[in-house]
């Protein structure tokens, strides 16, 4: 019965073993490094080619020296060389036994990539490394650097290929576990990142920016603002809500950096009231102006035409306000002064579109219109009067780039 179950399971693993995907592995250093040019060949004549005489040996073209053998001092004459004692001849053991110390912890980098991608291949579910009958091939070519490789790793059975820019050798098993994983599970090596095989090229990258254009701005333009207001009726009566179209003057000034066809405005605005209803029109009080604002955004462009001498641009962006209002103070309670402060405030969301033009010298122009729409109520009151209103708004303006 024992060896029923025994050939059973050996069935059964040599069918498992069968039924994975054998993976053959090569590994290949290769070079991009130019020759040196005193690397050509010596031109026929002094070589002495058919026809030609030798040319007599030079320096350059006698053989070097052994870098481990005893010093070798050209004889200047005969009766020198027999004087000389003829060097040591110990059949070459010791230049080998210094080699083999010099040399005795280098390891190949071939060699030592290759059994760890075997390692890794062998134990990924489905995938056996094998020498011989093959069904596919993972093959990796490196290129040396001044510091370390380049790495080419092809699988021919998903034909992708994957590269790492600049791997060390203390870095092979990590370099072997994303290869491995990333060529038979058809991933890309930058999806096969975890926090134990992090390469230094994944961090040490040097990123090339583009470098953009920064301008001052400044332009001026009509603001429009729409609410309920509490208005003045006659003298003698109370005020009523009213919806009133208010058009201050907008000044602005700001800092535009362009970025090929994107843009990024930070500014900021003042807008001064325009209108202001006399007192004698309001005995009971109640009666709102709008006096001035203050704005602080940032607005994100992007230009149609980047390259173009004039282009259109449309973008968005956001502006905190601050609003100052004013209230007419009943006929008892006006005192020194007859007005009384409100200020209300928040964010604004605002949408535009503009053009451009004359952008080919450092000083050109824009107009620009603007639709804001606030995110909040305003909604404030004194003794005087009070605010409760939703007030969104549009701008026109003109404007310099310097």
């Amino acid at each position: 019965m024992k060896a029923l179950w025994l050939g059973v399971a050996i069935l059964l693993s040599s069918n498992v073993a069968f039924a994975a995907t054998r993976v053959c592995v090569s590994v290949q250093q290769k070079s991009w490094w130019r020759p040196k040019a005193g690397a050509a060949a010596r031109p026929a004549s002094a070589a002495g080619g058919e026809g030609q005489p030798l040319a007599a040996p030079t320096a350059a073209s006698l053989p070097t020296a052994d870098p481990f053998g005893p010093p070798q001092v050209p004889a200047t004459s005969p009766d020198d060389a027999i004087k000389r004692p003829p060097p040591i001849d110990d059949g070459g053991t010791s230049q080998k036994t210094r080699h083999a110390t010099a040399n005795r912890h280098e390891i190949d980098p071939t060699l030592y990539l290759k059994r760890m991608l075997e390692y890794e291949v062998t134990h990924e579910p489905g995938f056996a490394a094998v020498g011989e009958r093959c069904q596919h091939t993972l093959a990796v070519e490196m290129y040396q650097l001044e510091s370390g490789w380049t790495a080419f790793a092809r699988y021919s059975g998903t034909e992708r290929e994957e590269k790492v820019d600049r791997v060390e050798l203390d870095e092979f098993v990590e370099l072997a576990q994303r290869i491995a994983f990333s060529l038979l599970r058809n991933r890309s090596i930058s999806q096969t990142i975890t926090r134990e095989n992090v390469l230094r090229a994944d961090s040490e990258v040097n990123l090339r920016t583009i470098d953009g254009t920064g301008h001052l701005l400044f332009g001026m333009g009509t603001a429009m603002r729409m609410g309920r207001l509490g208005t003045a009726q006659q003298a003698a009566q109370p005020v009523a809500s009213e919806l009133r179209l208010l058009t201050p003057v907008s000044l602005q000034a700001g800092y535009r950096r362009k970025l090929r066809g994107w843009g990024l405005d930070a500014f900021a605005r003042l807008n001064l009231g325009t209108e202001n209803t006399g007192i004698h029109r309001n005995d009971l009080g109640g009666h709102i102006d709008y006096t001035a604002s203050a704005l602080l955004g940032l607005h994100f462009l992007h230009y149609l035409n980047a390259a173009g001498v004039n282009s259109f641009y449309f973008g968005g962006g956001a502006a905190f306000e601050i609003a100052w209002f004013e209230a007419i103070r009943p006929v008892l309670k006006r005192g020194v002064d007859p007005r009384e402060g409100l200020v209300g405030g928040g964010l604004n969301v605002d949408f535009l579109v503009g053009y451009e033009f004359l952008r080919a010298s450092s000083v050109h122009f824009f107009g620009q219109l603007e639709l804001n729409a606030p995110t909040y109520l305003l909604k404030t009151e004194n003794e005087s009067g009070s605010l409760d209103t939703y007030m969104p708004g549009a701008l026109a303006q003109i404007g310099v780039v310097f």
